[in-house]
């Protein structure tokens, strides 16, 4: 709809545009019919997926990134996982081909560049795969030198979480598996920590760690946390080897409790060895 400025109409009138240049009005025509090549049709595919299995890692990341992640965050971190989507995609096929370590750039990246986990945990947390097994190791903690305590904060709770998603059938167990362990200033040393967790035949495994820290003085616990101060990153990312099967629904006498694995709405990434035996109930 063209709108008039007092002195020129700028923008779509019936078949032609009007804008205004410093050499004065131009009018153009629309074109009447954008065509799309194949190959532009995939791009946006790819595109459009990656979007969707961000969106799906960060929302079941949130018991530690509480939502406090910074305003770029979001494109930040849709661009490597759009990027990891193009290497593993086949244009002959149209299927994606993931290997172990497909994900691993994620590794490292942090949710809140406001305040880096880096800057607060400084020592390195480790994660390994071994006969579906993921582990995650944080190694022991100086509180004097490797834990740094911002403002008047006194304790610090360490959150662990891990999501498998099953990429080629398109599934998410729900709620993310979470640990967690408390330091103080002043402790000292605290021991080495390590958690195991269940990878699932197929499934991208994806641990992450948040730094959530409080005041706590005579039992009452005041929360420091903000939308500019939540340290927390991807310490690992690794597809398990195999195809994913979902475990059959658990029948208790007349009761039936519902699967853990829920579907992701839309995500849609084939693979002929990996075919999607699951309906969409």
């Amino acid at each position: 709809m063209g709108k008039f400025d007092g002195k020129y109409i700028r923008g779509l009138v019936g078949p032609v545009i009007q804008r205004r240049t410093r050499h004065g009005l131009v009018v153009q025509s629309t074109p009447d019919k954008v065509n799309q090549t194949e190959g532009t049709k995939k791009a946006q595919g790819i595109f459009g997926q990656g979007s969707i299995l961000a969106c799906t890692i960060r929302d079941n990341l949130i018991s530690v990134t509480q939502g406090n992640w910074d305003p770029g965050m979001v494109n930040r971190f849709n661009t490597p996982v759009r990027d990891v989507l193009k290497q593993c995609y086949d244009k002959g096929t149209d299927q994606y081909t993931f290997k172990e370590n497909s994900f691993g750039r994620l590794a490292g990246f942090e949710f809140n560049v406001k305040s880096l986990l880096i800057n607060y945990l400084l020592v390195s947390p480790e994660v390994a795969f071994q006969d579906n097994v993921f582990k995650v190791k944080v190694p022991e903690i100086d509180t004097t030198e490797s834990l740094r305590f911002p403002g008047s904060t006194n304790a610090c709770e360490i959150n662990i979480a891990f999501i498998p998603v099953a990429l080629h059938a398109g599934r998410i167990r729900q709620p993310a598996d979470f640990r967690s362990f408390n330091v103080q200033i002043g402790q000292g040393m605290v021991s080495r920590q390590e958690f195991e967790f269940v990878a699932d035949p197929g499934c991208l495994c994806v641990a992450a760690i948040g730094m959530n820290y409080f005041m706590l003085n005579n039992g009452i616990r005041t929360d420091y946390n903000t939308k500019v101060f939540n340290p927390s990153g991807v310490i690992g990312a690794i597809v398990v080897p195999g195809v994913f099967v979902e475990p059959p629904l658990i029948k208790e006498g007349n009761k039936v409790h519902a699967s853990p694995w829920t579907r992701v709405y839309k995500m849609k990434l084939p693979a002929a060895e990996a075919p999607d035996n699951h309906s969409d109930n």
